[in-house]
């Protein structure tokens, strides 16, 4: 085996420092102003610098009901702020209105950094908007997104599921997904995949759904994906089999490469970031999903790939993936109108799965400037999971000519 070097430390691209400089000096800025949201046009500049006037704006449109008083509950932060709206009406005894919201907001500098200059929300608020009405996902109801690329800010209030539904939320160290959840896991990703593969709509009131490729390139230039992979080759290196530790050189190359296969495959609607994490579970043990910023278009097998990896230990994903496999590509074909030959879904599966991989491995991997988005935990059981996956399903040389 090669030996193993630590990647060299790369300063930042002028265009990168400039970025990271601006969205400093605009967080500083808003952190010694306290600017406060009153109307609806207002992107927040925290999730608690709000004001009854906009929660009304945001929340009673259509009604006489207004907020008459709102209390904020941090819950946690991640890649985002979240938190929590309890929330107090008047003027409309009648109204359906939730007496709490749930909050995702870019509070902080880094927030700012990784999500909110990203357009992140702005894509998930559209998916509540323009895309959960069509598609039959199991996810929660959005009310109000709003971002600003250039200060970074961004807000989303979204149903309370944890109130609204009892659910549990997906973590791979102590949920564990049996046969019948990952069977509700495919169907709710079958129907995210199907209605638009292939759809005219992409160029039409769609064409805001970016590309996997084109998001993924952006991540590369923004957030300097390559490096930071390779940092966290190194943090995870006693996870990854030593096959796969002597091609690190090549990964990136390699999940390129798969992306590229886009352009000669059927593409649809993909949610791109299907951890457990981003996962719950209902009552009746129905898997539904969340988090809905990297939304794209793209292959669903690659989706499929990530969710199975992350959600299924190694021994169930080994015993179970070759029939989910084929339960996704019939149900597909089945929504979509578009035959789906399970063994060419198969290979498109096995071509996909540097994808989950490389997102973890950069989650590990991240720099000073950028959140702790999950415990390391989560990211080393991910990591370990997905490792082995691109061995057993040998990916390197599916994707090699």
């Amino acid at each position: 085996m090669n030996a193993i070097t630590e990647p060299a430390r790369r300063a930042p691209s002028r265009g990168r420092a400039r970025h990271v400089a601006r969205v400093a000096r605009l967080h500083a800025r808003d952190v010694i102003r306290r600017p406060r949201a009153r109307e609806r046009a207002d992107t927040p500049a925290f999730a608690w610098s709000v004001t009854p006037e906009w929660l009304t704006a945001v929340l009673c449109d259509g009604s006489a009901a207004s907020v008459a008083r709102w209390r904020y509950e941090p819950v946690s932060r991640g890649s985002t702020c979240r938190g929590r709206y309890h929330l107090e009406y008047e003027g409309d005894a009648d109204a359906q209105l939730p007496p709490t919201v749930f909050v995702k907001s870019t509070s902080t500098f880094r927030t700012r950094l990784q999500v909110g200059s990203l357009g992140a929300i702005r894509a998930e608020s559209r998916y509540y908007r323009d895309i959960r009405p069509i598609v039959n996902v199991l996810s929660p109801l959005g009310y109000f997104g709003a971002s600003d690329r250039k200060t970074g800010r961004a807000i989303l209030l979204m149903e309370d599921i944890t109130r609204t539904r009892g659910v549990t939320f997906g973590d791979n160290r102590s949920v564990h997904v049996d046969r019948a959840m990952a069977s509700t896991l495919v169907d709710n990703l079958a129907n995210l995949h199907g209605p638009l593969l292939e759809s005219p709509r992409f160029a039409g009131d769609l064409r805001w759904v970016i590309s996997s490729m084109d998001l993924q390139r952006h991540l590369n230039a923004l957030v300097d994906f390559e490096h930071r992979t390779q940092v966290g080759l190194d943090r995870a290196s006693d996870l990854v089999p030593a096959a796969l530790m002597a091609r690190r050189r090549d990964l990136h190359a390699y999940v390129m490469a798969s992306f590229a296969l886009d352009a000669s495959r059927p593409t649809g609607l993909v949610h791109t970031d299907v951890h457990a994490n981003n996962w719950f579970v209902t009552a009746d043990r129905q898997m539904g999903l969340l988090d809905w910023a990297a939304l794209a278009r793209g292959q669903g097998p690659r989706d499929l790939a990530y969710a199975l990896m992350s959600n299924l230990t190694l021994d169930d994903r080994r015993n179970w993936e070759r029939d989910l496999v084929e339960q996704y590509a019939d149900t597909v074909a089945a929504i979509s109108g578009r035959p789906a030959k399970p063994d060419e879904v198969w290979t498109c599966y096995r071509q996909q799965t540097l994808h989950g991989l490389y997102f973890w491995l950069y989650t590990l991997g991240r720099g000073m400037f950028q959140p702790s988005m999950q415990a390391d935990e989560v990211s080393r059981i991910n990591i370990a999971r997905m490792a082995q996956a691109v061995v057993d399903l040998d990916t390197l040389s599916s994707l090699s000519p």
